[in-house]
């Protein structure tokens, strides 16, 4: 993003955007920056002082630098030391890097990893296998198969209360273990009607040839008699919605919540680049583990571009009030423009730990930040919770992607690529202190 150079003695500091000397965005001026010993650092009065300064000088955009840099790294060759890949049945490489490096190096492999299309690995793993916390293990990625009800009736004992997760507009879901001990998450259909049996079938067809390292895998399914379920891995720390709630007792730190927001970006990404629109972008669809990784779920509403063409003339708008982008409202046509606009919603919701649901003066989530976008009272916007420990240059940047992802006209948001770029540049390039070390 923006690092400084030179300076630490009292010297002139230059201030380069990505490698190139710039004077926007304008950084503070150092009696602006607290010394390496301040404690106020992130403190309100000096988070609202760096975004006065910053939204002055806030002229510059990342279509063009994205594009410019994205195309400079994603042909590069890759060494010994890549990062593991998963791309078009290639062969994957198995082992992690053995050293991350620079920025530069993690940003690589960022917009690299967790690529798989089709069926042909079949006992590979995802990188992260495992949570640091409860040792949940990642399933192998594999073939999908059939499983008979009677062994799923087992694994959940026999859908016991105990084991409920949530409810949907699919189903319930419930917590299972396989007769090898791994976890799993059993969503059982409710509605017997053909709405349902269409939204179960669109599930399957959906992720059938889908694998990456940010969408929640779908093991199998039952289609037994007039049984219909799904199983996936199971995701061990619930949902970001459920992380988001002003009732948590540990709110989400800034760190983690760009994390959830860049891995949430890479799965969507990976979908509108095998043509499919989720149609339910929303933080309860993302699922976290205990180290935050963050994968995309539900894919009830999900179709094809395909699809979307072969169904032009339906005009019924699904997804969820407060996530859905006007011209779908409007005429009822879903595209990945739609998906990049709840996204926004999604990283609205970040920012301000706010719900959709929220009413603030009287007025919805976004009917409340609009203004204060427009005015740029950015810090306005911020969770009180996450005060003390915000990157107010990161907030800064994802509060300027938001921006462009709520764009009325779905012709001037940008897309997925663009949009996972440019939080992947805030998160790795981000501002270096006097003593070289990167905030995260």
């Amino acid at each position: 993003m923006v690092k400084k150079q030179g300076g630490d003695g009292g010297g002139a500091a230059a201030w380069y955007y990505y490698g190139k000397a710039t004077s926007s965005p304008k950084p503070p001026s150092s009696e602006q920056l607290p010394s390496k010993s301040s404690s106020s650092l992130w403190d309100t009065e000096t988070s609202h002082c760096l975004l006065t300064e910053l939204k002055s000088s806030a002229t510059w955009n990342f279509e063009d630098e994205a594009k410019e840099n994205y195309t400079n790294t994603e042909h590069e060759t890759a060494g010994e030391n890549s990062p593991i890949t998963f791309l078009n049945g290639a062969e994957m490489v198995e082992t992690e890097p053995s050293n991350l490096g620079s920025p530069h190096e993690q940003w690589k492999q960022h917009t690299t990893d967790g690529y798989m299309m089709g069926e042909s690995h079949t006992e590979e793993e995802f990188k992260n296998s495992e949570c640091s916390k409860c040792s949940n293990r990642r399933p192998k990625i594999g073939l999908k198969r059939d499983f008979t009800y009677q062994e799923l009736h087992k694994a959940t004992e026999g859908f016991s209360p105990v084991n409920f997760l949530s409810e949907g507009g699919f189903g319930c879901v419930y917590r299972g273990q396989l007769k090898d001990g791994l976890k799993v998450a059993v969503k059982q259909l409710k509605d017997a009607s053909s709405q349902g049996e269409k939204e179960f079938k669109s599930e399957v067809n959906v992720l059938s040839m889908a694998r990456h390292q940010n969408l929640v895998m779908l093991l199998g399914s039952c289609s037994e008699g007039s049984h219909r379920l799904l199983v996936y891995e199971y995701v061990c720390n619930g949902s970001l919605d459920q992380h988001l709630s002003k009732y948590t007792k540990r709110p989400l730190t800034w760190d983690k919540r760009i994390k959830i927001a860049l891995d949430a970006a890479k799965g969507l990404e990976y979908l509108h680049k095998t043509n499919i629109i989720h149609r339910d972008m929303r933080p309860s669809n993302i699922l976290v583990t205990h180290d935050y990784e963050s994968m995309l779920g539900d894919f009830g509403l999900a179709r094809t571009q395909y699809d979307d063409l072969e169904h032009s003339s339906e005009t019924s708008v699904v997804g969820t009030l407060g996530y859905v982008a006007p011209e779908y409202a409007e005429c009822g046509k879903a595209s990945t423009k739609t998906d990049v606009y709840s996204f926004g919603v999604v990283l609205l919701q970040l920012i301000t730990g706010k719900r959709t649901t929220d009413k603030l003066d009287g007025k919805s989530l976004l009917g409340w930040a609009r203004p204060l976008l427009k005015e740029k009272n950015y810090g306005d916007l911020i969770d009180q919770r996450i005060e003390q420990s915000h990157d107010v240059y990161q907030l800064f940047w994802m509060v300027r992607v938001a921006e462009k992802c709520l764009r009325r006209d779905p012709n001037k948001r940008e897309p997925m690529e663009k949009v996972n770029f440019a939080l992947a540049t805030s998160y790795y390039y981000n501002i270096e202190e006097y003593n070289g070390s990167t905030h995260m």
